[in-house]
This record gives structure tokens, C-alpha cells and sequence, in this order.
């Protein structure tokens, strides 16, 4: 399944495979909390399951979309600020945004530039030692 994370997922995923998955376990032992880290982007985004549940595909997939769509803050930027080639896929992606939907903010959406396709995720060790804080696992 492919997701564009431009769209809120009731309207990028086909109703129903929506329907079919949105209320599927994210992960086989129920967890309240996922910790996404990407490649993609420098954040990191916390799930947490709605009260009295767990994580559902469904609950990744709403707060993805609502995490991208936070305007990008003064420390991201100034990463931006030193990779001159990110940096301009991001300005082409935000005046591509802004045409359509009139903010002009940037925003977390336009640092994934045109690679917008959500197609799952995986567990990357090494990725994920390299990327936390040292002291903070």
C-alpha cells in the first residue's frame, strides 16, 4: 500500500483499504507508543494510542499526516540554511503547497520535497543509534 502524506489518510488511502486497516494493531504486541524516526526528515514524531487502545495503522497514519503539516521551526530551517540542494527542494515543494492550499508558512510537508509516498516502515538499528541523542536511550 502507497499513502501520499500531502492528504489526511481518509482521503489518500482507498476507503476501502481504509476501512480494512485503520483499526488493524500497528504492531503485532500491542504497544501505546511508537517512536517514528526517518531519513527523510531530522524530528522525530511520538505516537501514542488513543485512551483505551493501542496503536492502530490507522493512529500512524492520522498523526503522520498531522506532523507534516506543523510549520517547520527556526532550528530546522537553519539546517536547511547549509544544504543549499534540500534546501531548494524544499522552497520548490512549499510554492507548490501554497498554490494549492494558500498558506505560506513553510511547513514539515515541504522537507520531503517530491518524495511525499509513505510505503511502510521498518526497524533500522544502526539508523536508530546513530540518530538518538547518546544518553538518551
Amino acid at each position: 500500500m502507497r499513502y501520499d502524506v500531502r492528504m489526511p489518510p481518509q482521503e489518500g488511502i482507498a476507503p476501502s483499504t481504509w476501512q480494512q486497516i485503520s483499526l488493524v494493531p500497528a504492531l503485532e504486541m500491542p504497544t501505546f507508543k511508537i517512536l517514528i524516526i526517518s531519513k527523510a526528515f531530522p524530528w522525530s514524531i511520538v505516537i501514542y494510542a488513543p485512551t483505551g487502545s493501542v496503536v492502530t495503522c490507522g493512529t500512524i497514519f492520522e498523526e503522520l499526516h498531522k506532523q507534516l503539516q506543523r510549520h517547520v521551526e527556526g532550528p530546522e530551517w537553519a539546517m536547511l540554511a547549509v544544504d543549499k540542494t534540500r534546501k531548494e527542494a524544499v522552497e520548490k515543494a512549499a510554492r507548490s503547497r501554497q498554490e494549492k492550499d494558500k498558506i505560506n508558512r513553510l511547513k514539515r510537508i515541504d522537507w520531503l520535497g517530491d518524495k511525499s509516498m509513505f510505503e511502510g516502515l521498518e526497524r533500522d538499528k544502526e539508523f536508530e543509534k546513530k540518530r538518538h541523542l547518546p544518553g538518551s536511550m
